[in-house]
């Protein structure tokens, strides 16, 4: 029993450390080479009047000063009709509040962020315009990167195109994530198997 639950636990534990290697591996991919989103073809100046409160919010995520939160918003965004949605289930923001709690929260805590504006895709949706960002966000503790998609909607108000919809993504293969769960329950149900098997010969 001690050798087959022994057994057992090693399997599962490469399986999962597979499983691990392979959403490292795809997220570094998407790192380098993210997954591909055409948007409209517009005319160079509009293009760069829509990204330029993009741009804007990249260098503020650079500088990561929680006292220039409002400078931030009143430069890029429509607080009066902000919806900002994290990459936490319970991340939902809404106005002035909400953004600066984002913000706030982020650029003390998040890590840091890049985004590769001049890439993103922006496509018509009425009188508005839909966006498509990817980025990445290097985390202060583990040194690592992880690849970020952040979607959209800009709005035009007194010549100028705001911010008034943001969704952040981690651009993972979440289906990795899934998967580990069985290996993971598979495994502590074997380490207590075999632990149990080392009890007769203890007592």
């Amino acid at each position: 029993m001690k050798y087959i639950t022994g057994g057992l636990s090693i399997f599962f534990l490469l399986v999962l450390l597979y499983l691990l290697f392979r959403l490292w591996l795809e997220g570094h991919r998407e790192r380098i080479a993210p997954g591909e989103i055409t948007g409209e073809t517009f005319p160079v100046e509009l293009r760069k009047d829509a990204l330029r409160s993009l741009r804007q919010l990249n260098a503020y995520y650079e500088k990561r000063d929680p006292e220039q939160a409002d400078a931030c918003i009143n430069e890029t965004m429509l607080p009066e009709e902000f919806l900002i949605l994290g990459t936490s289930p319970w991340e939902i923001f809404y106005g002035r509040e909400g953004a600066k709690r984002l913000l706030q929260g982020d650029w003390k805590y998040w890590g840091q962020l890049v985004l590769d504006v001049e890439r993103t895709a922006l496509s018509r949706a009425d009188s508005a315009l839909y966006f498509v960002m990817w980025g990445q966000i290097r985390l202060d503790r583990w040194r690592f990167r992880i690849p970020i998609r952040i979607t959209g909607i800009l709005e035009k108000r007194d010549n100028l195109w705001l911010i008034s919809k943001l969704q952040f993504i981690n651009n993972l293969n979440t289906n990795y994530v899934i998967l580990a769960w069985i290996p993971a329950l598979a495994l502590m149900v074997s380490l207590l198997l075999f632990g149990l098997s080392w009890l007769p010969s203890i007592f």
